[in-house]
């Protein structure tokens, strides 16, 4: 992730040797933390065709309890899983840790798309889409869920986030920075997007090499839709630490979301191949190619997308039934938009693809200008 190592210079090893462990046991959790939790990207795709869902706020909020099961002898003794819960339609960030049995729950949500990260100690991290709405839940408003990974699956499917060096501008940050980063952090679990902005912004004003806050910022403001602001702050991160790559991929989505495929091409080609494994990564290059109208290596990449997390927030299969659709390949498409609705059943855009699905039965006899399409 672009770290420097302070071994490499005389003074700045004096510099970091002089911090006090304290500090440096800080910049090793912000490091290891940087691409989840708080800093996750979320840079959301899916966001450009949702409606706001105005009656969130009086609709009743679910629990979502998980289960982590890993091969024994996975962890030390002692050792915990970390999780972290991101929205995808609601500006909400929570982190928790699990129990020694792998467990962990989050509470008082309110019904959507979530992105969940699992933070495996020696092994890195694993994100998937979670689906918290009623189509899921119990008569409880319990909606529960259990994550199995096999060696294969560690090793294939965890990114490292640790790295044995403690950066020179982490070093750097002050402690009120910090503490308006955490405070930042509580806002959000409360859903106060206005409220982690105000604290974001003196986090910033205080350091201006403060990455994680940086893109943060740019997220919520993604969320907001307010795309031209996202790409400045996420420009900015980039500024302070060239190819860092949660503001390089949420980079690529801001200019997604503004029409600028070419550009987002470039981008994006960078980030899938620095994690090709990464979920949203293939599907952002999906999506640039779509855009372009290059429907083959579209394909290819949203495709990998959908097989890397079947049902990832940005919601590659629609896209793809739309390419079958415009190739009159009808019956996949069909298969598409039907999967789709196994995973996201409550979506705000199920009726339109149920519409879809209804259509397509009878889409060869229409001529080419009364086909369907999404």
């Amino acid at each position: 992730m672009g770290m420097i190592s302070c071994a490499g210079d005389k003074n700045m090893t004096q510099l970091a040797a002089s911090r006090t462990s304290r500090l440096s046991q800080w910049a090793i959790r912000m490091r290891s933390a940087r691409s989840w939790g708080l800093v996750t990207g979320l840079v959301l795709l899916v966001l450009l065709v949702l409606p706001v869902l105005a009656e969130a706020a009086t609709t009743p909020l679910l629990e979502f309890r998980g289960q982590i099961t890993l091969p024994p002898g996975t962890l030390a003794r002692r050792v915990r899983i970390s999780v972290a819960l991101v929205g995808v339609e609601v500006t909400f960030t929570s982190q928790k840790r699990a129990d020694s049995r792998g467990r962990f729950k989050f509470s008082k949500l309110q019904p959507g798309t979530y992105s969940l990260a699992i933070l495996i100690p020696s092994y890195g991290e694993i994100r998937q889409t979670v689906e918290v709405t009623r189509s899921f839940s119990g008569p409880k408003g319990r909606v529960e869920k259990e994550f199995v990974f096999d060696e294969e699956a560690l090793q294939v499917r965890a990114v490292p986030v640790f790295k044995d060096t403690v950066s020179v501008r982490e070093l750097s940050i002050s402690r009120k920075a910090r503490g308006e980063y955490r405070k930042a952090r509580k806002r959000l679990e409360r859903r106060d997007a206005d409220g982690a902005i105000e604290h974001l912004e003196k986090a910033v004003e205080q350091a201006p090499q403060f990455v994680e806050a940086l893109n943060n910022l740019g997220t919520i403001y993604f969320q907001k839709k307010d795309f031209a602001r996202a790409e400045r702050y996420f420009r900015e991160a980039l500024d302070q630490e060239p190819g860092a790559y949660q503001p390089m991929i949420n980079l690529g989505g801001a200019l997604l979301a503004q029409g600028r495929s070419r550009e987002a091409l470039e981008i994006n080609l960078h980030t899938q191949g620095e994690r090709p494994r990464d979920p949203l990564a293939n599907a952002q290059l999906g999506f640039s190619y779509f855009m372009l109208a290059d429907y083959d290596r579209a394909l290819t990449y949203l495709e990998l997308a959908k097989e890397l997390d079947p049902g990832h927030f940005s919601n590659p299969r629609i896209s793809l039934a739309e390419i079958h659709l415009r190739r009159s390949e009808f019956k996949k498409a069909r298969r598409e938009l039907e999967e789709f609705l196994e995973y996201h059943p409550d979506a705000p855009q199920a009726e339109k693809v149920r519409s879809t699905i209804q259509k397509i039965e009878q889409a060869q006899r229409k001529t080419p200008e009364q086909q369907p399409s999404l």
